[in-house]
Parts: C-alpha cells; structure tokens; sequence
C-alpha cells in the first residue's frame, strides 16, 4: 500500500495496487483493527469508483461516483448498476450518516450533488470532492 495523501484529523488516503478490492470482511476487520470508521473506494480505469464506507454500528453500504460510466461497465457483464449499488438519494443518506458517524460535518447537498455527477475527465478528481464534501478536509 502507498500513502498518497494525508488529511485533517489524521484521516489517510492510501492506495493499493492491482485488480484487488477490499471485501466486507476487510472492511469491518479494519473498522476492527483501527477503531475507526472506513471508506474505500475501487477506481475502474479512471471512469468511475465502487464506493463503499463502514463505521463500527452501521453496516456497509455501497454507492458509487459517475453512475453513468459505472452502467456501462455493468452492462458489458449483462447486469445493471442498481442491482449492485445504491441510488444516488439513499447513497447520500447513507454517506451523511456515515460522516456523522466519524465525527465528521459533511455538506448533504454536496454529496447528493457528487453522486450525480459525471467525472470529468477523471473519477479521482471527483473522489476527492466527495471526501472535501464529507468532511475530510485538506
């Protein structure tokens, strides 16, 4: 894993490299382990990101950024984006409470406007204002 960014109030953005992906046994072995809320995010070709947070008393929930991109990957497998993820409505809620969870001030309208968004040109650039908008500050 490499550090690549570190944020206000000891929150780190690490990355991890290849076609591997944190399951839910990660996730709330993490949550475990760090005694802190997780979010992990699983960028696909730079075109969009599986979205998926947990903190120790809420279960993991999934959303994903540039939905329409995310639909394209998803048909070419036969399957659509809303039988794997949220939409992006319950996906802001979940995210708000998530953030309220981590002792976090996110902005709600923000996040349900992020979860709408297309990237443009890259998901990361929109990744980083979704954690800008969850209270995950610079």
């Amino acid at each position: 894993m490499e550090l690549l960014q570190e944020r206000a109030d000891d929150w780190r953005l690490w990355s991890l490299e290849g076609e591997a992906s944190l399951d839910e046994e990660d996730l709330v072995e993490l949550v475990n382990v760090t005694g802190h809320p997780v979010l992990a995010g699983f960028v696909m070709d730079s075109d969009c990101l599986v979205l998926e947070g947990r903190t120790r008393d809420q279960e993991t929930w999934r959303a994903c950024l540039d939905r329409t991109a995310m639909s394209a990957y998803m048909a070419e497998a036969d399957q659509s984006v809303d039988d794997w993820f949220l939409g992006p409505e319950e996906a802001a809620e979940r995210a708000v409470a998530w953030a309220r969870a981590a002792g976090l001030t996110p902005v709600p309208e923000a996040i349900a406007e992020i979860l709408s968004k297309r990237s443009d040109p890259f998901v990361e650039d929109l990744f980083q204002e979704f954690l800008d908008s969850l209270g995950i500050e610079l």
